[in-house]
């Protein structure tokens, strides 16, 4: 334990993958600390999901006017992109107001371009820098602040291959995500405990292929299949979504599921993108899945995750261009039908977990402090 009040920065944000490994981190540190001893500030984004998590957890936070880059081509998108060299220099010009402030001893940041500016200017500072790489293949972040940081805290070994002075521990998760009561966990959505239960998410902010797919096909699934749905849409698509299909009592249905463990309990097969946030949950929680990658995640890192994963026999994959209404009901019934296959992928699932990732990662850095 530091005998003093260890001021930590935290960058990272975006989506709920680049943001909750670092707000793992910072339970970790306050709870081998304790809370007196550590001061926190999150910087993130204007955009990201941190503006409305970071507040509710309680945390000191600060948002820069800092934007993705918009990859599409209609004309909202380049009125966006074109904000983007004032958006970054504005960026860095309040996150070195901020950091002079607060005055941090180390500065630790998850990913996203909600981190970069803020990192940047630490490492610039003279401040101590610790990333922390959620994918198998880097992202563009990660890559770019890689030379300001003191150790590289990766989620797989096979990053190696793409950056140095590299630890792998695994992702940190939230001290939060525990095995809940499955029958509680089923009344919690108010759903029937006679029937298998599949949770659909498509990450923090949900995934529109995956949407369109079940809100075309979605009664037939349940029918051909005998099951229950939860279904996380993300709040761009819940409520045409609900709209639609909110009378259904096979169904429950919201923008965003909050208690996550009351989900992965409730649910006997999660089918769902392959960031490796989700990765890392699914592994906690032993839990049978079906990854459908990303297809524009960069650097392809959504597939390579989703293939490490199902080489251990953990998970099984279709690809985005492969998705159809009889290969995923083939696909459902081929796991839930047969208790071998489906306690066999679970076993894999579990043991492919990294549950001490953020004790870890945060007694190797307190070391080094």
């Amino acid at each position: 334990m530091i005998n003093k009040k260890l001021k930590i920065l935290f960058a990272g944000g975006g989506t709920g993958g680049h943001l909750y490994p670092a707000v793992a981190l910072c339970e970790e540190f306050i709870k081998q600390q304790g809370e007196e001893h550590v001061e926190v500030l999150f910087i993130g984004s204007h955009y990201g999901i941190e503006k409305h998590i970071v507040p509710k957890l309680g945390y000191n936070f600060n948002a820069l006017w800092i934007r993705g880059i918009q990859r599409s081509m209609s004309w909202n998108s380049i009125k966006i992109n074109a904000l983007a060299p004032f958006r970054i220099i504005s960026s860095f010009l309040t996150a070195r107001s901020l950091i002079k402030k607060f005055q941090p001893d180390i500065a630790i940041g998850t990913g996203g371009y909600a981190s970069g500016p803020a990192i940047s200017v630490a490492g610039k500072m003279g401040i101590p820098i610790y990333l922390q790489e959620q994918n198998v293949y880097p992202g563009v972040t990660t890559r770019m602040l890689a030379k300001y940081a003191k150790v590289i805290y990766a989620s797989y070994e096979d990053s190696k291959k793409y950056l140095q002075n590299v630890k792998a521990l695994g992702t940190p998760l939230r001290i939060s995500l525990k095995q809940q009561d499955r029958i509680q966990s089923l009344k919690k959505f108010q759903l029937q405990e006679d029937k298998n239960t599949i949770f659909v998410f498509g990450g923090s902010q949900g995934s529109k292929a995956i949407n369109d797919f079940l809100f075309k096909h979605i009664d037939r699934i349940l029918e051909a299949t005998g099951t229950q749905l939860i279904w996380q849409t993300g709040k761009f698509d819940f409520n045409r979504i609900s709209e639609k299909h909110g009378n259904n009592p096979s169904l429950h249905i919201q923008p965003f599921i909050y208690d996550m463990d009351y989900a992965y309990s409730a649910s006997d097969l999660v089918i769902c993108r392959s960031g490796a946030l989700t990765l890392a949950e699914l592994c906690l929680f032993g839990k049978t899945s079906i990854l459908i990658p990303l297809p524009t995640a960069a650097g392809n890192h959504q597939e390579k995750n989703a293939r490490s994963l199902e080489s251990s026999n953990a998970a099984s994959v279709i690809m985005q261009k492969d998705l159809t209404f009889s290969g995923i009901i083939n696909e459902i019934n081929k796991i839930l039908s047969d208790d071998n296959i489906k306690q066999e992928m679970e076993k894999s699932a579990l043991e492919c977990a990294h549950p001490d990732a953020a004790e870890m990662i945060v007694k190797d850095i307190l070391n080094q402090i």
